[in-house]
């Protein structure tokens, strides 16, 4: 009860959204000397972005080099047009982010502060957001996560409000959110789909027809795009990554369990050889689409398991790799090699070369992701009248969850925590009466 009675304390509430303000501005102030935190990501981020400045569209086609179709679609446009926006400035785009990344931390303390009058609450929600350093690291990263976040999150919370209230201006601000999230990252295409087809239903059987073009802007959106790039590369796709990814990235991680390391490489290399000598690009896509289909019925059962182990780091994944490589202990491209590839010899040297204060935040984080596992598990067994909060912050996750294939790196949760945070928030109330104002 005096453990409770603490997390009540408004005191609490104020110290841990200071800790929360000086992080961010901590971590920005801290690039803005040694520069922003890149990946090979940003890199081709920033080229499609500069490519669009000198008039050649939004693709991550290098000067010089021979065209490729995979180059057109493989980015949305949504991340390079704010790049673009921010006049390509590495110190304006962390400035943004940081904004975006304290507007999420605001959106959900509306949400949870509008619903449950609870500080208990509040504080676990802000402790959240404490225990996850991926939120200040990829704020003052060039990646589009803090943006998508935000998006994804007003998306969300907006559906939910329109649901609970039926203000035409809660689902045009889901709609506005779900199109601009689809745009900056296309792994949001199925949820966009699933909310033009249940709002479209909704405002139908209301007779709200004049808000059927808003309640089908997301659907609009993921079909344009789709056509955009066939009018480009004469494939219906979304990204070019999607596949690319399926056989080099995650069907590689298979035939390491299947065949081992040396072997796995070899076959995919291979395969990648032959996908390069076809020179139409819809038939090169379907190369890969069916060989990564042949490896995955090869061996169902490591397919599987490698897939439901991706679902189960990305949930509880502290940051073993963003963590470490954001304090410069090891090098992107060789940490990230070593976990695909299991090399224990690796991986126990880079462990063993980690500070004991980069140890405990780990350990401290691995705790939490437990902990705010558990209270969200919670919410959807226990709170039995919030059903279209559950259904819509379950649908949320399982949509970014699913598509993250064997590696599960925290990064691919990150859009995803504050919906997290929320459900095990809405759980850790101490009201329970102001709960039911969400049904």
């Amino acid at each position: 009860m005096r453990f409770f009675s603490l997390l009540e304390n408004k005191r609490l509430t104020l110290i841990l959204a200071s800790i929360l303000i000086i992080l961010h501005v901590g971590a920005f102030s801290y690039r803005t000397v040694i520069g922003a935190n890149e990946t090979a990501d940003s890199a081709e981020y920033l080229l499609c972005a500069q490519n669009a400045a000198n008039g050649q569209g939004f693709n991550t086609n290098i000067e010089g080099e021979p065209f490729s179709e995979e180059t057109v679609s493989k980015r949305p446009f949504g991340y390079p047009a704010i790049i673009l926006a921010m006049g390509q400035s590495k110190i304006a785009l962390m400035g943004l982010q940081t904004l975006f990344s304290l507007g999420t931390i605001c959106l959900c303390l509306f949400f949870v502060r509008r619903f449950t009058g609870s500080n208990a609450s509040i504080n676990f929600l802000l402790a959240g957001f404490i225990f996850t350093p991926s939120q200040v690291i990829y704020a003052t990263s060039i990646m589009s996560e803090i943006p998508f976040q935000f998006f994804l999150t007003a998306g969300i919370l907006s559906a939910i409000l329109f649901f609970k209230e039926n203000r035409i201006r809660w689902i045009l601000l889901s709609a506005l959110a779900f199109s601009i999230g689809f745009t900056i990252k296309p792994v949001l295409y199925p949820a966009a789909i699933l909310f033009s087809i249940v709002a479209l239903i909704f405002v139908t059987r209301k007779r709200l027809f004049r808000i059927i073009p808003i309640a089908i802007l997301p659907a609009l959106c993921v079909l344009s795009m789709a056509c955009w790039n066939y009018s480009r590369t004469q494939v219906f796709e979304i990204s070019s990554i999607q596949t690319t990814n399926m056989l080099a990235v995650n069907m590689k991680l298979v035939l390491y369990q299947a065949n081992g390391q040396e072997r796995g490489e070899f076959v995919i290399d291979s395969l990648e050889r032959e996908a390069d000598k076809i020179t139409n690009y819809k038939e090169r896509q379907q190369f890969r689409s069916r060989h990564s289909r042949q490896i995955f019925l090869e061996h169902p059962i490591i397919a599987t398991y490698q897939f439901a182990k991706g679902i189960i780091l990305f949930f509880l994944d502290p940051g073993r790799f963003d963590c470490i490589t954001y304090a410069g202990i090891e090098n992107r491209q060789g940490f990230m090699n070593a976990l695909a590839a299991q090399d224990s010899g690796i991986i126990k040297r880079i462990l063993q070369s980690m500070p004991l204060w980069l140890w405990l935040v780990l350990i401290c984080v691995l705790i939490f992701n437990v902990i705010k596992i558990t209270f969200y598990t919670k919410f959807l067994i226990q709170d039995k009248e919030n059903l279209p909060t559950r259904i819509l912050l379950s649908c949320g996750i399982a949509c970014i969850a699913l598509a993250s294939g064997p590696l599960g790196f925290c990064r691919y949760a990150l859009p995803v925590v504050p919906l997290i945070l929320i459900g095990g928030s809405l759980a850790f109330a101490c009201k329970k009466p102001s709960n039911s104002s969400l049904k």
